[in-house]
């Protein structure tokens, strides 16, 4: 009975870890699937020299535009990017100017 319990539950073990194994599997390749959808795209406009509504459309899933605010009265507002096959990048953190501690 002991050694059945312990096999039975080494089984379920081994079945999540088969099922989390798969997960990963399915995510890798979905991702190599959008990587080549987005690179077959790249490709297409290497040389572009204006954007038109079929280039953006191409590029981006969805533009959000958020509320304006007021910071040190100055009118901010917020845009969000998501790009089709590689979701949202975060362009303001690579282009903010970096401030210096106290």
């Amino acid at each position: 009975m002991k050694l059945s319990a312990e096999y039975e539950a080494e089984q379920r073990e081994l079945e999540e870890k088969v099922k989390a194994d798969q997960q990963e599997v399915d995510t890798y390749e979905q991702n190599m699937s959008d990587f080549d959808s987005f690179s077959a795209i790249i490709r297409k406009y290497v040389g572009i020299k204006e954007l038109n509504s079929t280039i953006v459309n191409e590029f981006i899933k969805k533009i959000i535009v958020h509320a304006p605010e007021k910071v040190d009265g100055k009118r901010v507002q917020k845009v969000d990017i998501v790009f089709n096959f590689v979701g949202e990048i975060n362009f303001l953190s690579a282009t903010q100017p970096k401030q210096q501690g106290a």
